[in-house]
């Protein structure tokens, strides 16, 4: 994760949605759901990101051998 990464047009959009996800809960009640706002609330306060949409790399893979000598030492 990655702090202070986004630009202000993905600041704002976090700012739209925490706003519509505060209104919602107000709406309905459902005050547990301010919950999700206030998380989103600090992502869009810290710029944090997740992934880098540039980075090609993916998580590491380990394959498993399948050879016919791994199988018969058992």
């Amino acid at each position: 994760m990655k702090l202070y990464a986004t630009n202000l047009a993905e600041m704002v959009l976090r700012f739209y949605i925490m706003m519509a996800v505060i209104i919602i809960a107000g709406f309905t009640g459902q005050w547990w759901l301010a919950i999700v706002g206030f998380v989103v609330f600090f992502a869009a306060l810290t710029g944090a990101k997740l992934r880098d949409a540039q980075s090609k790399e993916g998580g590491k893979r380990i394959h498993m051998s399948t050879d016919d000598q791994s199988r018969k030492a058992m």
